[in-house]
């Protein structure tokens, strides 16, 4: 038995216009994010993506079910869509959709499994980093932030302290992103409320902005943006550093050292996991398109109207700036990508949306 529609709007309607948001938020809006000027983008992408999580799991019926569905639906999108996503991006969606999945799954209130999937999400991508990090230059990356922080230290007149400059740091960046998934949880809780009050009184429809924002495309990223430059300017400032640190023979040995060990990394990444991920990937593609590929087209068919909508979202949200334009501009796309799902109520292209 269905249960009653949550505002005039039909729930299997509503999730399919969700997921096909979050695709659209894992594949197509990199440009309006980065047209934000927020730091750390990469958050602002991963909240979002628990925000919408969040509604999926206020809208469907079978919680767990709907979510790890449109998890896979994304997967299969973002590798259309963005064909050169590297694997990590991949790993990200994955555990953001089947940590989703457990917690609206065994939790009884939206609101709590949303503060916890935030707090997950975040960390995951701050340990991710951390975790790629350390695999990659081993622990004289730590030996050099810690060094480097006790030189400050002293330069500005202070003792070596009890603390290490490197948990310091460590503090700090853990720190940064556990606010950041206090927020996005806590937001993520609060939004059905807001999306169903706004809906209640929507403002009148305006057409979409011709040239009044950014390009959605994402595209490959430029060749400074690439996780090899950056790779690379680590690597030269962790020389740098090894050989300002111990000068003479040492110093050049370590730094030897620090540059084999990164190459050899490097190496094994590029040639034999990278394709080994892929080719998995590859598998899991052609298994999971056999079975949810009318709803993959159809997500796709959704993109030129949801970037018509993120138009009109863009143009309200103009007056605010940074974090809270983002807040204005996803609420503002969510409600007229449900306003959608309510104008064409129980019909799409294939008849009427399974039951989530």
């Amino acid at each position: 038995m269905n249960s009653p529609d949550v505002g005039g709007i039909d729930r299997n309607r509503a999730v399919e216009q969700l997921t096909a948001l979050w695709a659209l938020n894992e594949a197509g809006l990199g440009g309006l994010i980065h047209a934000l000027r927020v730091p750390f983008t990469g958050i602002v992408v991963g909240s979002t993506a628990v925000v919408l999580i969040a509604l999926i799991a206020f809208f469907a019926e079978r919680k767990a079910k709907a979510i790890f569905k449109a998890t896979v639906i994304v997967l299969l999108v973002k590798a259309a869509a963005s064909p050169h996503t590297p694997l990590p991006a991949y790993v990200a969606v994955s555990f953001q959709g089947l940590a989703g999945a457990l917690l609206f799954g065994l939790l009884p209130s939206v609101r709590l499994g949303a503060l916890v999937l935030g707090l997950l999400a975040l960390w995951q991508g701050a340990a991710q980093k951390l975790l790629v990090m350390t695999i990659l230059y081993g622990k004289s990356l730590w030996e050099a932030v810690d060094a480097v922080g006790r030189w400050i230290l002293e330069k500005m007149g202070g003792g070596p302290g009890e603390v290490s400059p490197t948990a310091w740091f460590l503090f700090c960046y853990l720190g940064y992103y556990t606010v950041a998934g206090l927020i996005t949880g806590w937001l993520a809780g609060a939004i059905p409320g807001e999306i169903a009050r706004v809906l209640a009184n929507p403002l009148p429809a305006e057409p979409a902005p011709e040239a009044a924002m950014p390009a959605l495309g994402g595209g490959r990223k430029r060749w400074w943006q690439r996780t090899p430059f950056k790779a690379g300017v680590v690597l030269l400032v962790l020389l740098a550093t090894s050989m300002w640190l111990q000068p003479g023979p040492e110093g050049w040995a370590k730094g030897l050292r620090v540059f084999v060990r990164a190459l050899t990394v490097l190496a094994v990444w590029i040639w034999i996991l990278r394709p080994l991920g892929r080719a998995l990937f590859r598998r899991f593609r052609r298994r999971e398109q056999a079975v949810y590929g009318a709803e993959v087209s159809r997500t796709l068919a959704q993109f030129p109207a949801l970037r018509q909508a993120a138009g009109v979202a863009w143009r309200r949200s103009r007056r605010a700036r940074s974090f809270r334009r983002w807040k204005i501009f996803l609420m503002e796309l969510i409600v007229l990508a449900l306003a959608g799902a309510s104008n064409d109520k129980g019909e799409s292209a294939d008849g009427p949306a399974r039951p989530l």
